[in-house]
């Protein structure tokens, strides 16, 4: 069971989100490997401090959302190791649904599917493939999804090579607005330098759709780039440097992003 009060202003310069609430589930097992999770949340969302200068978009998702949701997830792990892997996978199928008989002003569902798969290669150095994919659509009485339940991409758990939540779909104004199909891969190749420490190279690649189930793979995204890995015990640090390859037609931007993260990449 978790409770949560979480105030969020990272997500945009033009508003605000405040997230109040709680959620309660159980595990069940299936396999060695694999287990069968449910969850049910329920939270207020709050869309605040909308800047008057925003386009409609955002000044329309301006105000206070009650969300009550089940979660379902199938998630197989044979990882050798939950933090720092070098071999096995962990992947998941999991589907969402909020409103309708559950109640709440949030009548969405989504679905999504992820892998983590770690190979051995020689002397320790491990390389890891991941992708992931999600959808949301919107049902019932609601006509468009809110912006809090929007896929974004960009940033360092996705595609390094470009701003947090910058690619993808954006409003008159190029503001980020989300979408409701996104994707994404990532090829990386770790060494062992000393003892808590890996070099690591990468290449990243993904977008985001506009519309449900609309994947265009001709077009997407795409970085390259290094980094280095540091196993402080309970405090694991990613820093990378990646630069774009593959851009919107309006990103002009050729330098390369330096992207700092803390905890384990799955």
């Amino acid at each position: 069971m978790n409770l949560f009060y979480r105030n969020r202003s990272y997500f945009s310069s033009i508003y605000d989100q405040r997230n109040v609430g709680g959620n309660i589930g159980i595990g069940v097992p299936l396999t060695t490997f694999s287990r069968l999770n449910i969850s049910y949340d329920l939270e207020q969302i709050q869309i605040r401090d909308v800047d008057t200068n925003a386009s409609p978009f955002f000044l329309e998702q301006e105000g206070s959302y009650m969300k009550s949701a089940m979660d379902v997830a199938v998630v197989r792990d044979s990882r050798d190791s939950s933090l720092i892997a070098s071999r096995g996978s962990r992947s998941s199928i999991s589907g969402m649904w909020a409103g309708g008989p559950l109640g709440g002003d949030v009548d969405v569902y989504s679905l999504e599917a992820q892998n983590s798969t770690f190979i051995p290669v020689w002397f320790d150095h491990v390389l890891n493939l991941r992708a992931w994919t999600s959808v949301v659509e919107p049902h019932g009485d609601m006509d468009e999804v809110p912006i809090f339940e929007r896929l974004f991409m960009g940033g360092a758990s996705t595609l390094r090579g470009f701003k947090y939540r910058k690619v993808g779909p954006k409003d008159e104004n190029r503001e980020p607005v989300g979408g409701e199909t996104a994707w994404y891969a990532t090829a990386e190749y770790t060494v062992p330098i000393f003892e808590r420490l890996r070099f690591a190279t990468f290449y990243d690649i993904g977008y985001v759709y506009e519309k449900s189930f609309d994947w265009d793979f001709s077009t997407y995204n795409s970085d390259w780039g290094i980094g280095v890995r540091i196993d402080i015990p309970g405090f694991p640090l990613r820093l990378d440097y990646a630069w774009p390859l593959e851009k919107d037609p309006d990103d002009t931007r050729k330098a390369g992003r330096f992207q700092f993260n803390i905890g384990y990449q799955f």
